[in-house]
């Protein structure tokens, strides 16, 4: 990656990036070697300076090649406390029961981080949060997804505080980076690869289970403070999930001139910001047509043919080919499966 350019447009906070450099040091390594190319001094992070999505990518480029470990972001998120998720972890536990505490932290995790988006939902007899790609970092992006896995399993631990083994199972949308024995072995539940989606699954009979510390009126503090810092980024800088809505609004895939006209903006300035934000309009439609390929392929009879003109492709092949690329088999192949 080329050195950053210091006009990037910074709104991540920098705390879990602190906490990244000390795990590094304890490694041997110094703040120069972890922060290289990125334009960020350590004392910019111990002051809690916003960052852009660029720098934050690059310092975690950083981190994979210095210690050549594949996991360093599930042993990341395992060293983050309760305390360091900010007031999402105290909404979350002050919550009633578990089901709260998680819908309270996948609504409040755009506060902590812009890189991913993290949805909620039950499925069959599982609670399941997803995780999805928001910026363009696809070499980097099985470091946060683990991230958010390791921290998110710690806090359903932290939680229901029960000394039985977390009824868990992680899927992950990628290989196995190292041994799949030792992704086991660091999070204490069963891992599968190569799956549709990125996500963490519970038995939804978990979800009643009561948190200890329950306290409705400091959940309600902590919520109208995360309200506050939602409601700042929904004045301008979380662009990405605005598409994202905007695309599930209008149930289609438009060109960039058709969703800025939609946006009240223009392609050169949604270009622009999205470039701030490491990312591109042909990203996101990709991610998005990802999304709906899969669910319409394994909830719904629609032939492949109507699916890939729902999808905006004139050519059933363009979206076969397509389809290969994101899952590495085709849409038949994954019906099948499915």
């Amino acid at each position: 990656m080329k050195p950053i350019s210091s006009h990037q447009h910074a709104f991540l906070t920098t705390d879990y990036l602190a906490q990244l450099v000390t795990l590094l040091k304890q490694q041997g390594f110094n703040a120069k070697q972890i922060l290289a190319n990125s334009q960020i001094s350590e004392n910019s992070l111990r002051q809690n300076h916003k960052i852009s999505p660029i720098q934050y990518q690059q310092i975690i480029e950083n981190a994979l090649e210095l210690t050549q470990d594949p996991l360093i972001g599930i042993k990341h998120g395992q060293g983050l406390d309760i305390s360091s998720h900010g007031f999402l972890d105290f909404a979350a536990i002050a919550a009633d029961t578990l089901d709260q505490a998680l819908s309270l932290a996948i609504r409040y995790t755009r506060t902590r981080t812009l890189l991913a988006d993290l949805r909620f939902h039950k499925e069959d007899d599982s609670a399941v949060i997803q995780i999805a790609r928001l910026a363009a970092m696809t070499n980097t992006f099985p470091f946060v997804v683990e991230n958010i896995v390791a921290s998110f399993l710690g806090i359903a631990r932290f939680l229901i505080n029960s000394s039985e083994p977390l009824p868990a199972i992680v899927k992950l949308a990628y290989p196995a980076q190292t041994d799949p024995a030792e992704y086991e072995n660091l999070l204490g539940v069963p891992v599968l690869f190569n799956q549709p989606y990125n996500q963490i699954c519970f038995p939804e009979f978990l979800l009643e289970t009561p948190v200890s510390k329950a306290n409705a009126n400091s959940r309600g503090l902590a919520e109208t403070e995360c309200e506050r810092l939602l409601a700042e980024l929904d004045q301008g800088n979380d662009l990405v999930t605005k598409i994202r809505h905007q695309l599930v609004k209008l149930n289609a895939f438009p060109t960039l001139p058709v969703i800025a006209q939609v946006m009240n903006s223009s392609p050169r300035t949604i270009n622009r910001q999205l470039a701030q934000l490491n990312t591109t309009y042909q990203h996101i439609l990709d991610e998005a047509r990802r999304e709906k390929a899969i669910e319409l392929l394994s909830h719904s009879k629609v032939n492949i043919e109507k699916i890939a003109t729902q999808l905006g492709y004139n050519d059933p092949s363009n979206f076969g080919r397509a389809f290969r690329r994101w899952l590495d088999k085709s849409p038949r192949a994954f019906r099948k499966d499915a």
